[in-house]
C-alpha cells in the first residue's frame, strides 16, 4: 500500500510540473473538506442538534438516505447553482427564479441548508447540512466554512 501510494504521488508530482503551463484552479482537498465539516458537526453538538454534513467537491456524485441524501442534494445545488439553497427558494418563491431550475438534475434540492464553498472567489463545492430546522441547517453549514477563514 505504501508503494503503491508513493507511486502516485511521484506521478501527480511529475504531472504537476508538466502542467504549469495551464490555468490552475483551486481544488477543494479531503483535508479542507475534513475540517468543514468537523466544525459543522462541533457548531451542532454544541447547540445540541442532531445533524447531517455533507460536503462535495465538483467531481463529487453519490449519497445515501434521507437527511445524508438531503444533505448532499443542498451541498450539490449549492455547488451546481453557484448561491446558497435558501436565496433559490426565496427567489423561486418570489417570482425572480423559474420553478423549473429543480428539474435541472434528480440532486437539485431547493431547500435551505445548501452553502457554496468559495477559494479565492471560484466555487469549488458545496457544504449541505440536513436535520435540524432550516435556519439551524445554514447557520450550521457557515459555521464549518469558518475554517477556511483560519
Amino acid at each position: 500500500m505504501k508503494q503503491a501510494l508513493l507511486i502516485i504521488l511521484t506521478l501527480l508530482t511529475t504531472m504537476s510540473y508538466a502542467q504549469e503551463a495551464f490555468v490552475q484552479m483551486p481544488i477543494l482537498t479531503g483535508e479542507m473538506a475534513a475540517k468543514i465539516a468537523q466544525t459543522a458537526f462541533a457548531q451542532a453538538a454544541k447547540d445540541g442538534l442532531q445533524v447531517t454534513v455533507s460536503v462535495v467537491d465538483r467531481r463529487h456524485q453519490d449519497a445515501g438516505v434521507h437527511t445524508i441524501r438531503a444533505s448532499y442534494k443542498k451541498a450539490f445545488t449549492a455547488n451546481s447553482q453557484k448561491r446558497e439553497t435558501a436565496e433559490m427558494a426565496k427567489g423561486i418563491k418570489d417570482g425572480t427564479i423559474p420553478e423549473d431550475v429543480r428539474y435541472l438534475d434528480e440532486n437539485i434540492l431547493i431547500l435551505a441548508g445548501g452553502v457554496p464553498i468559495f477559494i479565492n472567489g471560484k466555487v469549488v463545492g458545496g457544504i449541505g447540512v440536513g436535520g435540524a430546522h432550516d435556519s439551524e441547517d445554514v447557520r450550521i453549514a457557515k459555521a464549518g466554512l469558518k475554517v477556511l477563514e483560519q
